[in-house]
């Protein structure tokens, strides 16, 4: 059997965990026998060291064709390659599905500054300080309405603190759920 140089790097990776594994291996039964991690290592060794290794030299076949006219492993490093970041996302959509959205031919015309003295991209929002924002506190499905978190003051307690020494309500009370 041929294994790649990976496959066999994992080998000697795996023997090295199992042996980092026998120092850190702790009894949890009185008598427990220590399993042999030597020996396990020496079996995976073994195995790696007794099949041939072969490099992966075969040439790569890109070409200008789409996603689905390359061969599956030149489809996937050129897909995994786009991913990355190297290039705008819009070349990947096009590799896969030949769909662009941009034509590359064409220069986005400058911004004429002069003609656009503020910035086109500042948008300014002014919300009135009298306006009261009810948001919803909660949904009742049932009925299909959405419940207020703002509720009126219970007639009962504007009369309890209006007799109380400097103590106002507010004109809305405002209940926290």
């Amino acid at each position: 059997m041929v294994l790649s140089k990976a496959q066999k790097q994992d080998a000697y990776r795996e023997a090295q965990q199992i042996m980092l594994l026998a120092d850190k291996w702790q009894e949890l039964m009185p008598g427990e026998r220590k399993p042999n991690f030597r020996r396990a290592a020496q079996e995976v060794l073994k195995r790696a060291i007794g099949h041939r290794t072969a490099r992966n030299d075969e040439a790569l076949d890109i070409h200008g064709g789409l996603m689905h006219e390359h061969g599956p492993r030149e489809a996937r490093l050129v897909e995994r390659w786009m991913r990355s970041g190297a290039v705008h996302p819009d070349a990947l959509h096009s590799f896969q599905h030949d769909i662009t959205t941009v034509d590359p031919t064409v220069m986005p015309e400058r911004l004429n500054l002069q003609a656009h003295p503020d910035d086109p991209d500042v948008e300014v929002f002014v919300h009135d300080a009298g306006e009261t924002i009810d948001y919803p506190s909660h949904y009742e499905p049932g009925t299909d309405t959405y419940h207020s978190s703002v509720h009126p003051p219970e007639p009962f307690a504007r009369e309890v603190l209006s007799k109380q020494a400097g103590v106002q309500l507010p004109s809305t009370y405002e209940a926290v759920h």
